[in-house]
Parts: structure tokens; C-alpha cells; sequence
């Protein structure tokens, strides 16, 4: 009976072949991302390390130390927990939160808002804002500066129980609410309670109030734009001019 060491040997010589195949494909895949990741970055990162991690397809990058991973190409890059597209130099994870967190601007109470317009009124925007809240007045002179725009501001307050008296101070007995939440937001002093004749104003800051929690509308100041989008925060008056204008554009308005 002859002895069969073949397969054995062959199977080494694979084995082998295999171990220095995945090592050339790693190779290659390291030397790929980085000329990628400097393309891509614009000179800014240059790895001084890509490894491969224990998850197929995915790279471990080490660039003036920091850590961080992306595929195979080197494009898409998972950077303190989001994912970014680095040739479009797009924050993928922030164009799905703010696809998730937008509210459809038809689906607005407007009808529960104060609504200013100025110039041809064209550009869209809603404000839930509470004069209590210091980003909300800081916010103020960019919103008097828009032209061109109709706002819808919503009388939104859930920073403190203070604001309550003012916001349903504003639509009860006033014929002027917009100056008169104006003054408000500027500072001027707000009542200490709600005349029991108000009930129907207290009844609209409701309902304002249980959208903005029904929406997850948490802080303030917080700003939808025409497409949907929300943004929370005080913005500069370019960041929201560039907003509006790209909001417009996208609603074909």
C-alpha cells in the first residue's frame, strides 16, 4: 500500500499560497485607502498606519493619533461613531438624523402661530422660541434681519414655568401679538399670572405645546425650514440665509 502524503503536502502549499495571497490583498487594500484618504481629505490625512480589524471589509486608520475606520476604498470613513462620505464631504449619519427628526412644514399648526411677513414673503420658516431661553433673544436680531421671509413663531414656553403668563399674555386682549412677544423676547417685563379671562389663550398655548412634545421638540430655540428640516440652536444670519435659500430650492418654491 503506498503512502499518500499528497493532499497533505498540497494542502500546506494552499494554505501557504492563501496566507501570502490575504497579506498581498491587505497590502494592497492599506496602500489603496491611504492614497484615497489623502486624495479625498486634500493633503490633511496622511495615515501613518492602516490595518485591517477583525470585521471584513472594514480598516483600522491611525493619522497623527487619532483612530478611526473605514472600508475598503477609503471613502466612506466611520468617525467618532458617524459615518461621512469623504469624497462628497457629507456627514451621512447627520443626513439621516435630520431626515428622521424633520417635520413636514404642512404638517404645521400655523394657524396657532404668529405670522410675520416681510418683503414678498417667499422663504418659509417657523421659530419655537421662549423668552426665557438666552440663545432664543440672542437669535432675534438674525430673524428681524431675514428679508423676503415669513415666519411662523410659535409661542413655546417649556424653558420656565415664567414664561407661561407671557406666552398666553400675547393672545389674550392684544391685537398686536407680534410686538408684543417681541417685547417679551427683548426683555421687557412679563406678567406674573394669567388673568382668568385668558382661557382661551392658555387653551392655543396648549396646543402649541403638545405639538412641539408630540414632535420631540425639546429645546429651544428650535427652527424648521420649508423642506422639513429642523435646526436647533441660535444659527448666524449666513448659516440661515444659506439655509432658507436651500430649503426654498428644494421644495421647488
Amino acid at each position: 500500500m503506498r503512502m499518500m502524503c499528497r493532499p497533505v503536502t498540497a494542502a500546506l502549499l494552499v494554505a501557504g499560497a492563501a496566507g501570502l495571497a490575504e497579506a498581498d490583498n491587505s497590502a494592497g487594500a492599506s496602500e489603496t485607502i491611504k492614497t484615497a484618504l489623502a486624495r479625498n481629505s486634500g493633503g490633511k490625512v496622511n495615515p501613518d498606519s492602516v490595518a485591517p480589524t477583525p470585521v471584513p471589509g472594514i480598516y483600522e486608520v491611525v493619522s497623527d493619533r487619532a483612530v478611526f475606520y473605514v472600508d475598503a476604498t477609503g471613502r466612506f470613513a466611520f468617525v467618532d461613531g458617524r459615518l461621512v462620505d469623504t469624497v462628497e464631504k457629507q456627514d451621512l449619519t447627520q443626513l439621516r438624523l435630520d431626515r428622521l427628526s424633520a417635520i413636514p412644514f404642512a404638517e404645521l399648526p400655523i394657524d396657532l402661530a404668529i405670522k410675520t411677513v416681510r418683503g414678498n414673503g417667499s422663504r418659509r420658516l417657523a421659530v419655537f422660541e421662549d423668552p426665557a431661553c438666552p440663545a432664543c433673544r440672542s437669535l432675534q436680531p438674525t430673524l428681524t434681519a431675514l428679508d423676503d421671509v415669513t415666519i411662523y413663531t410659535f409661542t413655546y414656553p417649556v424653558v420656565s414655568s415664567d414664561s407661561i403668563p407671557a406666552a398666553v399674555g400675547t393672545w389674550c386682549g392684544s391685537d398686536h401679538q407680534a410686538d408684543q412677544w417681541r417685547a417679551y423676547m427683548e426683555g421687557a417685563p412679563a406678567p406674573r399670572q394669567i388673568e382668568p379671562h385668558c382661557e382661551p389663550a392658555m387653551d392655543r398655548v396648549r396646543r402649541i405645546v403638545e405639538f412641539g412634545r408630540h414632535h420631540g421638540i425639546r429645546n429651544t430655540p428650535t427652527l424648521v425650514l420649508a423642506d422639513g428640516r429642523r435646526v436647533v440652536g441660535a444659527i448666524s444670519g449666513p448659516e440661515l440665509e444659506e439655509a432658507l435659500t436651500r430649503a426654498a430650492e428644494g421644495t421647488g418654491k
